[in-house]
């Protein structure tokens, strides 16, 4: 996780939070050009996570549930302004999956990276905030301008029964020495497909470690007579269209 010592001017974020910053050092930390993620370290060290109004309500959400089930950071505010949604959460211990304490024992994330995944996919549904992702996905897709009729030449039907996070990608694993210490962006989750998950693990094992050979310890950890390969294609397929 990449963090750069800043100078943040407080002052301009809404007055329950300035607290937080007091004197601390503040990094910049973001990793995606939708939102800006700010590294607090203080006591406790915390990360404040700044993206556009209305974009944050599901990742606190989200992350509230998964806290619940100590599978998440703890959620210490969340709020917004006339432009802005700002989501404070305390930083958890541990480093995620594409940091070298990890990826230099790629056997051993891969089957880290599947053991976590099954873990989340074994929480019961009850108090999930987003049922029917799946839908949701699909409506995505066609929102892209894929046309209708090309959906339906997809045969699998899929099945919302588990809790995905969304998007299950090693940069959103923290792990200490392999050990799951949270999720986090965890806005795109809900019940849906496990299958949706399966396949983001599938893609980011391939994309971070530049080869497919580590999938079947992932699949292996996970459980493969759980994993519907039509699911992913499925599901692959969607992601593609949408991109």
């Amino acid at each position: 996780m990449r963090k750069t010592l800043i100078t943040y001017d407080a002052s301009q974020l809404p007055i329950s939070l300035q607290s937080y910053m007091n004197d601390a050092p503040i990094y910049d930390s973001s990793s995606s050009e939708n939102a800006r993620t700010l590294f607090i370290e203080g006591t406790p060290s915390l990360f404040l996570k700044i993206s556009a109004k209305g974009t944050l309500e599901r990742e606190y959400r989200m992350t509230a549930f998964l806290h619940a089930h100590q599978m998440a950071p703890r959620v210490i505010e969340y709020t917004d302004d006339d432009t802005h949604d700002y989501l404070l959460t305390a930083a958890v211990q541990g480093t995620d999956g594409v940091d070298p304490d990890h990826i230099n024992d790629p056997e051993q994330l891969a089957a880290a990276f599947g053991h976590h995944l099954r873990r989340l996919h074994e929480l019961p549904l009850t108090g999930c905030p987003y049922p029917g992702r799946s839908a949701e996905i699909r409506q995505e897709a066609l929102d892209s301008g894929i046309p209708a009729s090309l959906l339906e030449e997809l045969t699998y039907v899929p099945v919302d029964n588990v809790i995905i996070h969304g998007d299950y990608c090693l940069p959103n694993v923290i792990m200490e020495n392999y050990h799951l210490r949270g999720f986090i962006d965890t806005g795109y989750g809900g019940i849906g497909d496990r299958n949706y998950d399966i396949y983001w693990g599938l893609w980011t094992l391939q994309y971070n470690l530049d080869t497919e050979q580590y999938h079947d310890i992932f699949l292996d950890a996970y459980g493969k007579d759980d994993v519907n390969m039509d699911g992913v294609h499925y599901f692959s397929q969607l992601v593609d269209w949408t991109e």
